[in-house]
């Protein structure tokens, strides 16, 4: 079941993670020597992110983030 946004949490911890997500977009679009990964459109069980995952530390990252979200 999904909640409104919690605002219990510190203000302080929003706030590092909206830093770090302006700090990645940021990263990721200033770039433009390779083309951004499309948004897969088909299930993962169909193969949509198959060729995100091939990418070298893809699997490391997406575990990496996942834990982070699961543990706020």
């Amino acid at each position: 079941m999904w909640h409104r946004r919690d605002k219990s949490k510190p203000l302080e911890t929003r706030e590092r993670m909206i830093a770090e997500t302006e700090a990645f977009l940021s990263w990721a679009l200033a770039d433009r020597s390779q083309p951004l990964p499309r948004i897969p459109r088909r299930r993962v069980a169909d193969g949509g992110y198959t060729e995100l995952l091939r990418r070298p530390g893809a699997r490391a990252a997406v575990l990496h983030w996942w834990r982070r979200v699961l543990n706020q």
